[in-house]
C-alpha cells in the first residue's frame, strides 16, 4: 500500500500560516502572530540603545523566542523542552534591552500565546518561569557589559502580578475556547451518527459506527475511555472500547459487572485492579444497555468521569438502542412478510414467487393443493382459538414430511400448497398420501380432540405456463378429491376441466360482467342516534340465465379461485359510484360501501379502476368506502401499498367481519381503517348470550378508544337494537331495517321523508 504524499516543508509552513476558520485554530493564529508582532516592536524599542553585548543577546533570544514559537504553532502542542528554552531566551532578552521592564511588551503576549496550548498546570508552570526570568534578569543585570551598576526594581516586581493575572485570565478563556470546541466535536459525532443509522437494519453496520462515533467523543474530550461488556451468557465477553486505555480491558467476573441497575442511568463503578492496570488508574461509571440484558457499559476518566462526556455517550448509547430496535423490528417484519403467523410456514407471497421461478427454469416441479377437510367443524364445536392452535400443530406436521428442496406455504384460512422440486408424478402422489395421512391423525388439544382430514390435488408444473393456470388445475384436483369422498389425493388431468362443476362456473363467472347478468343491491346502514341513513353497502347478485339470481356465497368462492372476481369487482366499483353520485345529485349523499377481496387489491389495476370510477362520476371520495377484512390483509402483505393508495385518494376503509380472524388488535393498530363492522355471528346472540355481549362490547370499546367508527351487521330482531344501542353501537346494517334490494327500491327508500323514517326507527326499536 503506497504511502500518501507529503507536502513539502515550505509548503506545510505557508498553508499553517493562513487565517483558519476554526475558532480555537483563529485565536491561536491572532496570538501568534500578536506574539512575533510584540516581539519586533519591543525589539525596535530596544536596538536603538543597544550595545555590541546587549545587541548580541537581543538577536540570539529573539531567535530563540521566534523558532520556539514556530514550532509550537506548526506542530500544535507545547513542547516542555521548548518552554524551558522561553524561560531561558525572556531572561536573557529582559537582560539585553535597556530596562527589564521593557521586555513585558513582549513576555505577555508570549503568555496569551502559551495559554492556548496543553493542560492548565503546564500553562501555570511556563507564568512562573517567565516570572522567574524577569526576576533573575535584575539579579544578572550588572553581568552584562555596557549596563550601568543598577537597574530599577519596582517596575519588574510591580508588573509580575499583573501579568500572572493575564496568565489567569487567558487560560480560563483558552479552557472556555478548548470546551467549547470539545462540544462542538462531541455535538458532530453524535449528529454524524445519527444521520447514519437513520434507515439503517445492519447490526454489524450500526454496531461499527457506533464504536467510531464512541472513539471521536473520546477523543473531543481528553482521558475519557469507554469499555462494554457482555454477560448474556455463561461467559463474559469485552464487546469493544474506546479511548485512551493502556492496553485491552480484560474481561471482569460476572459477578463484579452492575447488571443490576436501571437501563440509560449511570452510577458509580468501583473497578476491579485489572481494569484499573488496562486503563492507568481511572474513576468509572457504568450505565446498563437498554433493551440488552446482561450487557453493560463503563465510562472512565483520570480522576473524575466528566459531565459533558458522560451526557454524550448515554446520549450515544440511546441513539444506538433505538437503531437496535428498529433493526429488530424491520428484522420481524421482514419475518412476518414471508412467514404465515399461525403455522411459521411460507406465505402466499413467498409460494408465489417460488412458482414462478419454477415456471421459468423447473421441468421436474410438482403442485399439491390441500384444503383441510371438515375444519369449520372443529371451529364451531372447538372455537377459533382451539381451531387457530390446531393450524399451528398442523404446520409443524406438514414441515416434518417435506424435503430439504420443498417449500410449503400456508395460503389462507385452511388451505396449503406444496411445491415439489426435483420430482415426478410418483413422487407427488407418495408425499400427498403422506400428508393425508399426517393430517388425518387425531390432534389433542386443550379443549379437546380435533379430527380432520385433507384433500389434495396434484398437478405438473410445465415451463411456459401461467402460475393462475397451475394453481386452478391444483385446486381443480383438490376439487375433485373433495367430490370423490375426500381425505385422498387426486392428480389433475384435462377430463376434470370438462366434468368439473367449478370449472363450469368459472367460465360463466368470466362471462357474466360483459353479458350483463351482474346486479348490484343495496342495503343501508342506519344510524343508532337518530335511525338517519349513515351509509350504504353494495352487495353483488348474479341473475344466472338458468339458475335464477344467486346470492354472493354461491358463487364468489370460485370467482376468486378463479381470478374472476376482478372483472366482477369492477363491475361493482362502476355501478356503485354510478349510484352513489345520483343519490348525491338528488340531495341524499351517502358514502357507499363496495367489498374487495384480496386478489382485487392485489391486482395492479385496482387503484386506476377506483380513480377512473370517482372521475367518471364526479364522485367525492370521501363518499366511497372500501371494505377489507383481516385475512385479506394478514394473508397478503402485499395489499399495504394498495391500501395506502387508497388513503391518498381520500377514500374511506372499513373493516368487515371484525372479530373472525386471528389478529384483529394488530390490524386494528396498524390499518387506516375509518369504521368497524363487527361479524354478524357475534350479533345474533349478542342480546341473550354472555359470551358473544362480552365480544361485542370489548370491539365497541377498543374501537371508541382508537376513534374508530363502529357498525353491527346482521340486525334482525328488536332485542338485538336495543341492546347495541345500549353498549355504545354507532350503526347498524340488517333485515330489521331493510333487506337488501335493487338500487330502485333503495332509491325510494332513501328519498323518504328522515323525520318519518326516523320515528319509524325508534318505534321499531321501542
Amino acid at each position: 500500500m503506497s504511502r500518501p504524499t507529503r507536502r513539502p516543508a515550505p509548503a506545510r509552513v505557508c498553508l499553517r500560516l493562513r487565517r483558519p476558520d476554526d475558532l480555537v485554530e483563529r485565536t491561536r493564529w491572532l496570538f501568534f502572530v500578536c506574539v512575533l508582532v510584540a516581539l519586533v516592536l519591543t525589539d525596535l524599542g530596544a536596538v536603538p540603545q543597544a550595545g555590541v553585548w546587549s545587541l548580541t543577546l537581543l538577536v540570539g533570544s529573539s531567535a530563540a523566542l521566534v523558532g520556539s514559537w514556530v514550532h509550537r504553532y506548526l506542530a500544535q502542542r507545547a513542547a516542555p523542552l521548548l518552554d524551558v528554552s522561553d524561560v531561558l531566551a525572556t531572561a536573557l532578552f529582559a537582560l539585553a534591552c535597556p530596562q527589564p521592564a521593557v521586555a513585558y511588551g513582549m513576555t505577555f503576549s508570549a503568555l496569551w500565546f502559551r495559554a492556548v496550548y496543553g493542560r492548565t498546570r503546564a500553562v501555570g508552570a511556563y507564568a512562573t518561569g517567565m516570572s522567574l526570568a524577569m526576576v533573575s534578569s535584575l539579579l544578572w543585570w550588572d553581568v552584562v557589559p555596557g549596563h550601568a551598576t543598577s537597574t530599577p526594581a519596582d517596575p519588574v516586581l510591580g508588573a509580575l502580578p499583573v501579568m500572572l493575572l493575564n496568565a489567569v485570565v487567558a487560560r480560563h478563556l483558552a479552557r472556555g475556547l478548548f470546551e467549547r470546541e470539545q462540544a462542538q466535536a462531541r455535538d458532530a459525532a453524535l449528529a454524524a451518527v445519527g444521520s447514519q443509522l437513520l434507515g439503517v437494519t445492519d447490526r454489524d453496520l450500526i454496531q461499527r459506527w457506533a464504536w467510531q462515533a464512541a472513539d471521536a467523543i473520546c477523543r473531543a474530550t481528553p482521558g475519557l475511555r469507554v469499555a462494554v461488556f457482555n454477560a448474556d451468557g455463561e461467559d463474559v465477553e469485552v464487546v469493544g472500547h474506546a479511548g485512551a486505555f493502556l492496553h485491552p480491558p480484560p474481561a471482569l467476573p460476572r459477578d463484579l459487572l452492575p447488571l443490576d441497575g436501571v437501563a440509560g442511568e449511570p452510577r458509580p463503578f468501583p473497578a476491579p485492579a485489572a481494569l484499573t492496570a488496562a486503563a492507568g488508574h481511572a474513576a468509572w461509571m457504568s450505565i446498563p444497555v437498554p433493551d440488552r440484558p446482561g450487557r453493560v457499559m463503563l465510562v472512565g476518566a483520570a480522576s473524575a468521569v466528566p459531565h459533558e462526556g458522560l451526557v454524550a455517550i448515554r446520549s450515544l448509547v440511546n441513539q444506538v438502542a433505538l437503531a437496535m430496535g428498529l433493526s429488530d423490528a424491520h428484522r420481524d417484519l421482514q419475518q412476518r412478510a414471508h412467514t404465515d403467523a399461525l403455522t411459521g410456514l411460507a406465505n402466499r407471497a413467498v409460494f408465489s414467487t417460488a412458482l414462478a421461478d419454477s415456471l421459468r427454469c423447473d421441468d421436474s416441479a410438482w403442485v399439491l393443493f390441500l384444503d383441510l377437510d371438515d375444519f369449520k367443524l372443529v371451529n364451531d364445536a372447538l372455537g377459533h382459538v382451539a381451531g387457530d392452535r390446531l393450524l399451528g400443530q398442523l404446520g409443524a406436521r406438514l414441515t416434518g414430511v417435506l424435503r430439504r428442496q420443498d417449500l410449503c406455504a400456508r395460503l389462507g384460512g385452511d388451505e396449503f400448497a406444496i411445491l415439489l422440486r426435483e420430482a415426478d408424478e410418483d413422487d407427488a402422489r407418495a408425499l400427498g398420501r403422506r400428508v393425508v395421512e399426517v393430517l388425518s391423525t387425531p390432534v389433542q388439544l386443550a379443549e379437546g380432540t380435533a379430527r380432520i382430514g385433507a384433500s389434495v390435488g396434484a398437478t405438473a408444473v410445465r415451463r411456459g405456463a401461467s402460475e393462475t393456470e397451475i394453481v386452478q388445475q391444483a385446486d381443480l384436483a383438490m376439487y375433485a378429491a373433495k367430490s370423490a369422498g375426500k381425505n385422498r389425493v387426486q392428480v389433475f388431468h384435462p377430463g376434470l376441466l370438462r366434468s368439473d362443476e367449478t370449472a363450469r362456473l368459472a367460465v360463466e363467472l368470466r362471462a357474466a360482467a360483459d353479458n350483463g347478468e351482474l346486479l348490484l343491491s343495496y342495503q343501508p346502514i342506519v344510524s343508532v342516534a337518530d335511525g338517519r341513513c349513515a351509509a350504504v353497502e353494495a352487495l353483488v347478485r348474479w341473475a344466472h340465465p338458468t339458475r335464477g339470481l344467486l346470492a354472493p356465497d354461491s358463487f364468489l368462492d370460485v370467482a376468486e379461485q378463479t381470478g374472476a372476481i376482478v372483472p366482477i369487482g369492477e363491475y361493482s366499483l362502476r355501478q356503485a359510484c354510478a349510484d352513489g353520485q345520483r343519490w348525491a345529485e338528488l340531495g341524499h349523499p351517502v358514502p357507499v360501501h363496495v367489498n374487495a377481496s384480496a386478489t382485487q387489491l392485489a391486482h395492479p389495476r385496482f387503484v386506476e379502476v377506483v380513480r377512473g370510477c370517482l372521475a367518471r362520476e364526479g364522485m367525492d371520495p370521501q363518499l366511497l368506502v372500501v371494505e377489507i377484512t383481516e385475512s385479506t390483509v394478514l394473508d397478503s402483505p402485499a395489499v399495504q401499498a394498495t391500501i395506502d393508495e387508497l388513503v391518498r385518494l381520500g377514500v374511506g376503509l372499513a373493516l368487515d367481519d371484525f372479530g373472525t380472524g386471528y389478529s384483529s388488535l394488530t390490524t386494528l393498530r396498524s390499518l387506516p381503517i375509518d369504521t368497524v363492522k363487527i361479524d354478524k355471528s357475534f350479533i345474533a346472540g349478542s342480546a341473550s348470550e354472555p359470551a358473544d355481549q362480552a365480544v361485542v362490547e370489548a370491539i365497541v370499546q377498543m374501537a371508541g378508544r382508537l376513534g374508530l367508527h363502529t357498525v353491527a351487521e346482521g340486525v334482525e330482531t328488536h332485542a338485538q337494537q336495543r341492546y347495541l344501542e345500549d353498549v355504545g353501537i354507532d350503526a347498524v346494517q340488517g333485515y330489521l331495517h331493510l333487506a337488501p334490494v335493487p338500487a330502485g327500491e333503495f332509491t325510494a327508500w332513501l328519498c323518504g321523508s328522515p323525520g318519518s323514517r326516523s320515528a319509524a326507527a325508534r318505534a321499531t326499536v321501542a
